[in-house]
């Protein structure tokens, strides 16, 4: 009866423990909090052939008052291009925490064993601040050639030797000779035809600064919410900037590096050193967007426009200049005629 009587005590003692922690609204075992900041890293594919493009993917998961600062992969990618890059709109997940998410596209030219360097983030709260990180990621790149050649299928036998008809030969070459002096004679006659006396005056050539202003403010109305116009407009503006330059003052910018280009800026009688340095900057500050991976603000990309249309402006050829430019395309013409 003892037994049975202190059996009926602990059952007792146990269901009022339950009942209270059930009011409570307590779990028994409280789960483990979640940072303030969480990083992750990954890749679609860990194995890849030469060519082959890998998306490399950054997701950052944070609670609403909490900003976090990530460091951009940007050049540190070793062994890979980055071919494309793009961010996604903030997301609200069913916690209430905010998931950004990020994206590269790679491509890897060369055969071996790839390491996606660690990331890391700093993130800043109400009562403090921390540092997250992602480890890194190993990445496999393999030939697209079987490892054991004799398993390819487009190596094939050498066909035998096969006797060529001699007179067949020489027919057709003689009359594909024939068919290029009749083609020759036509173009001929054609340009004689176009001519001066029977052709209308070629246009003359647009100058290079009005060029330049014609194209840049077509890229004006570019869509800089579209991070991939954004790409191209970094290229787009580059690309004018250096075709000016290569009309103006001679210099062939658009087949040099801006490194290059740097270095023969001093040999250039017609620039002043001032426009020079205004040159230096915007070149710097449009690789740092083409193949560094930079994402830049929108003050940024006013800036970039500002400082093509300012170096265009500010070296645009005096009215001596264009009247004897325009003197001498005249000249060349009436000589032609």
């Amino acid at each position: 009866m003892a037994l049975r009587s202190i059996s009926a005590r602990v059952a007792s003692a146990f269901a009022a423990a339950t009942l209270v922690a059930c009011a409570s609204g307590e779990p028994a075992g409280d789960a483990e909090a979640k940072p303030p900041a969480e990083l992750r890293a990954s890749v679609d594919r860990t194995v890849a052939t030469t060519g082959d493009l890998i998306t490399y993917t950054v997701e950052v998961e944070r609670d609403p008052e909490v900003e976090v600062e990530l460091d951009e992969p940007g050049a540190d990618i070793a062994g890979f291009r980055i071919v494309d890059l793009g961010r996604a709109p903030a997301e609200t997940l069913a916690s209430g925490r905010l998931l950004e998410r990020r994206w590269y596209e790679l491509r890897a030219d060369l055969v071996g064993s790839y390491v996606l360097p660690a990331l890391t983030a700093t993130y800043r709260e109400p009562s403090g601040g921390g540092e997250v990180e992602a480890g890194e990621i190993s990445v496999e790149v393999e030939s697209v050639l079987p490892e054991d050649r004799s398993e390819a299928t487009d190596i094939r036998d050498i066909k035998p030797l096969r006797r060529i008809d001699t007179a067949a030969s020489w027919l057709l070459w003689t009359g594909l000779a024939l068919a290029a002096a009749a083609l020759g004679l036509a173009a001929w006659w054609w340009w004689r035809r176009r001519g001066p006396e029977g052709g209308a005056p070629e246009a003359p050539p647009v100058p290079p600064y009005d060029m330049a202003i014609r194209e840049l403010e077509r890229l004006r109305r570019t869509d800089f919410s579209d991070l991939r116009e954004l790409r191209r407009y970094y290229f787009a503006v580059s690309s004018v900037v250096r075709a000016y330059v290569e009309g103006r003052f001679g210099l062939n910018a658009t087949d040099l590096t801006t490194e290059e280009i740097l270095g023969r800026l001093g040999g250039l009688v017609r620039l002043e050193p001032l426009q020079a340095r205004r040159l230096e900057r915007f070149l710097v500050a449009t690789d740092q967007v083409k193949f560094a991976a930079h994402l830049p603000a929108s003050e940024e990309i006013e800036s970039t426009y500002e400082q093509a249309l300012g170096f265009v402006t500010a070296t645009r050829p005096g009215e001596d200049a264009e009247d004897g430019e325009s003197a001498a395309a005249s000249g060349q013409t009436e000589k032609a005629a």
